[in-house]
């Protein structure tokens, strides 16, 4: 669980403001983001320039019980939101990609429902809630939930798989369709969460996971070097993963 010692990683606060600041213009999220969006609304640059942080890997961005200002979008890197259960066990709720939204369950709520710590080396975009709705920004907030609930949708369709293999390429299957989107490569990517967050958020153990993993990469579906993972058979993993909550 994070934050095992006793000094706890930073939160996004306390990272200093990055010098050049959030400039849309040269954000690599093909197709922009919630921040373009919210431009494109209000006209307002500022909105979003004064809030960019970059994080090191383990930093928190929000914790569960903290106070919900904001909405946070992920410009580079990656994130994994979780909570902690009453009996102290951590439960991985996603992991957001470049130009994912975290912070929703924020929205009419004066605590956070779940925390969220980065991957990897993050850089973070901060909308405040105040901001958005002086700046008449709640055209936007439909679309947002529509996404999350096809997430949601797409978690509860694993987690009802008996097959573990179902469950594993499913969640690849997703990850190369998020990251094609997005720009980049769909069929080679870095796995930035650990064997034991994947099995946690698929309802599998650490083994169950390594074990499915192996049986793919010599059938030849997949290679799998580090955490560097390179699909061969993109439609006979989709096959095996079985339908998707369409979107």
């Amino acid at each position: 669980m994070p934050g095992n010692d006793c000094s706890p990683p930073p939160d996004f606060d306390s990272i200093p403001v990055t010098a050049s600041g959030a400039l849309c213009h040269v954000c690599d999220i093909v197709g922009g983001c919630l921040a373009s969006r919210m431009m494109e609304y209000s006209g307002q640059v500022g909105l979003v320039r004064s809030n960019s942080r970059v994080l090191g890997q383990g930093e928190n961005i929000f914790r569960e019980g903290g106070e919900a200002s904001a909405l946070y979008v992920v410009r580079s890197g990656s994130v994994k939101s979780y909570l902690v259960t009453e009996d102290g066990e951590e439960q991985v709720l996603g992991f957001y990609l470049p130009g994912d939204v975290l912070g929703l369950d924020g929205l009419g709520s004066s605590a956070c429902m779940s925390s969220a710590i980065t991957l990897e080396t993050t850089s973070i975009c901060r909308m405040l809630f105040a901001q958005m709705s002086e700046q008449g920004c709640g055209r936007v907030y439909p679309k947002l939930i529509s996404d999350q609930l096809a997430r949601e949708h797409n978690l509860i369709l694993m987690l009802a798989r008996k097959d573990a293999d179902g469950k594993l390429a499913s969640f690849l299957w997703d990850l190369s369709r998020r990251f094609k989107q997005i720009g980049y490569a769909g069929n080679a990517f870095k796995l930035s969460m650990s064997r034991q967050d994947i099995g946690n958020y698929l309802g599998l153990v650490i083994e169950t996971v390594s074990r499915t993993l192996t049986r793919f990469q010599e059938s030849g579906l997949l290679e799998v070097s580090r955490r560097t993972l390179e699909i061969h058979d993109l439609e006979a993993l989709k096959h095996i993963a079985g339908g998707q909550a369409s979107h």
